[in-house]
């Protein structure tokens, strides 16, 4: 399949039936068949867009035989800003539900462990990598070596990878069936910008269902927006801009709200009677920082504050959502 976006260019880092380590390290609407398609197992990959080679981690679930043409879910899963995909597969522990789940795992690293997310972050955002192309190129390679069902592709991410789901979101809903950011807000506007200014437009061509986590403690991406103690520092807006956006675009009824969880400082609420049932759905985590909720661990409590926010196992819930979403 041809990229829609100009200067692709994809390059192959490991043979296509050679895993590049070992399987679970923790770490229907198909369109066509690969002729030999994967099996079990991780892969390094890559993807050049516009003489800038973005590597990718691709992990095929345990029970895929080489040659199955069993179309599988695929999910996108975005590392936060100076982290990296071994350290994310760790983080959120995707790997073990892809295989109880059976579906199939991209863990892609940004450019200098950033996202251009918009008004954020780091390299990525002033050296203006257009990472919407090197996702759109990346679900391109993997099509040619595993065989999905392109009507069921989500992105999830933490912090600056949420809020690069939320740009892919908007840019690539064609290719996007659901989103599942974590920590994160949309970063359409530059807040700091005098007067603000718009980075990109988002015109998304259908409703998309979406699933936002957060941690009312979180200062580095404040739940009401506000300067982010992170390292980037900068202004955040705050989250309910994302979330009134969404609703916007995916004609939700509002109110009433439908609680979907309740345990302990967890919580969901979830705005239905949506176009093409494309529901958004916000969870909080009371104390909760600026982490993976159920996760166990907080690593940025001395920047971001909060605590650890373990009454919400975030990575099944995002898995949960997304299994009932499709184009």
């Amino acid at each position: 399949m041809l990229t829609k976006r100009s200067g692709l260019l994809l390059a192959v880092v490991c043979g296509l039936m050679t895993a590049c380590s070992g399987g679970d390290d923790d770490g229907g609407g198909e369109t066509g068949i690969p002729e030999v398609t994967l099996g079990a197992g991780s892969y390094n990959r890559a993807v050049t867009v516009d003489g800038v080679e973005s590597n990718y981690r691709l992990y095929v679930p345990a029970g895929v035989e080489p040659g199955d043409e069993e179309a599988l879910p695929l999910v996108i899963s975005l590392h936060g800003g100076g982290s990296d995909p071994v350290e994310h597969d760790l983080f959120t522990r995707f790997r073990r539900l892809a295989d109880d789940e059976t579906f199939v795992l991209v863990t892609p690293a940004g450019f200098a462990t950033t996202w251009n997310a918009g008004s954020c972050c780091g390299p990525a955002e002033t050296q203006q990598v257009d990472h919407v192309a090197v996702i759109d190129g990346l679900l391109d390679d993997v099509e040619q070596l595993v065989a999905l069902d392109t009507t069921r592709v989500y992105v999830t991410g933490h912090s600056n990878g949420g809020m690069m789901a939320y740009r892919l979101a908007c840019e690539l809903s064609d290719r996007i069936a659901a989103i599942a950011p974590n920590a994160a807000t949309m970063m359409d506007r530059d807040l700091d910008a005098d007067p603000v200014e718009t980075v990109y437009s988002c015109q998304p061509t259908r409703p998309v269902p979406v699933f936002h986590v957060h941690g009312l403690a979180d200062t580095c991406v404040p739940f009401e927006g506000g300067e982010s103690t992170g390292p980037e520092g900068g202004t955040r807006p705050p989250v309910s801009d994302s979330i009134d956006f969404w609703v916007s675009n995916n004609r939700c009824l509002i109110p009433p709200l439908l609680s979907s969880y309740n345990n302990g400082d967890a919580r969901c609420e979830t705005y239905t009677g949506c176009q093409d049932t494309a529901t958004v759905t916000l969870c909080t985590v009371e104390n909760g920082g600026h982490t993976w909720p159920g996760s166990g661990i907080n690593p940025s409590a001395d920047t971001c504050g909060g605590d650890a926010a373990d009454d919400l196992e975030a990575t099944q819930q995002i898995w949960d959502f997304f299994s009932g979403q499709s184009l």
